[in-house]
């Protein structure tokens, strides 16, 4: 069965076309574009009209492409930003006017789809699963039952909270570090048993691999597995900070789009690292959207057909 899968998330709006045949997935196409759906949804708890429509926009084009690969299932899911906007209704309602239903799924939701996919990917067992998003950051892990937990630190929300200068300064990374540690502390403190190898995804997690890696052309294929120690997220985050948002914008590895959150989200899977006395994570390309499809397509098969 060819599926087709739309991931609705803060910074980005992602799709994956895929065939699904006897448990196993085989991607078509995976595309990503970056619409911001979620600015300013931490200070105003409301979607803008603007990124609604960009957001709607983007995910028409997606239809488009799921027709012409002639995708003979759709689930699209919301995360982070339509969770808090006290608006969201009124975008569900434009989905829903070009012919889409979206499922808004709980921050443990997402967490389960980032770990289906995460290690069907990797193919790894014992593993914390980490993704750093635009609005949220989940960590997801099994023992004895999949633990699964959401936290409201992301790359855009944390960027809006406490960035406000173009070079990112000393108090700026500080306090960001400060908040993330005070966030999750309780959680890595009641659960020990956490694993200490990580398999990380979301924009930020991949982004820092094509910047490790100095690809000029994003490759996933250079991208899905590879390990990213600690020591060289530091040193990327050293070169990023005292960098102007024009400069950044001209690293290779780093799309020009999020060069003005990238800092905020390295920050958090630095942080992470840290407090889990960790040196190193393994990055996946295969993601919540493919978790989805495990979910939606072989582990239960409710999705809407077309």
């Amino acid at each position: 069965m060819r599926c087709s899968v739309i991931d609705i998330g803060t910074n980005s709006i992602r799709h994956l076309i895929c065939d699904v045949e006897n448990n196993e997935i085989r991607q078509i196409k995976k595309d990503v574009k970056i619409t911001r759906l979620g600015e300013s949804v931490s200070k105003s708890d409301k979607l803008s009209n603007d990124a609604i429509a960009r957001s709607v926009n983007t995910i028409k084009e997606y239809l488009d492409d799921a027709k012409n690969y002639e995708a003979q299932s759709i689930y699209a899911f919301a995360t982070s930003a339509v969770r808090d906007a006290k608006n969201s209704s009124y975008f569900i309602d434009e989905l829903l006017n070009i012919g889409l239903d979206v499922d808004i799924v709980d921050g443990e939701t997402e967490s389960l789809y980032g770990y289906l996919g995460a290690s069907y990917g990797i193919k790894k067992n014992d593993v914390l699963v980490l993704d750093v998003g635009g609005g949220s950051t989940e960590f997801s892990y099994f023992k004895d039952d999949l633990i699964k937990r959401s936290f409201d630190i992301g790359a855009l929300r944390l960027t809006e909270k406490f960035i406000k200068s173009d070079h990112i300064s000393v108090d700026e990374y500080n306090n960001i570090r400060l908040y993330v540690t005070d966030m999750l502390t309780p959680f890595i403190g009641d659960n020990e048993d956490i694993p200490r190898d990580i398999v990380g995804i979301g924009g930020t997690i991949t982004t820092l691999a094509a910047m490790s890696q100095d690809l000029r052309i994003y490759s996933r294929e250079l991208i899905h597995g590879y390990v990213l120690k600690k020591s060289e997220i530091k040193r990327l985050l050293d070169l990023m900070m005292p960098l102007s948002l024009d400069e950044r914008k001209l690293l290779n590895g780093l799309q020009p789009e999020r060069a003005d959150i990238i800092v905020a989200g390295t920050i958090i899977v630095y942080t992470v690292l840290e407090l889990l006395n960790c040196t190193s994570i393994t990055v996946s390309e295969w993601d919540n959207l493919e978790g989805a499809v495990v979910e939606k397509f072989i582990r239960g098969n409710d999705c809407k057909d077309k």
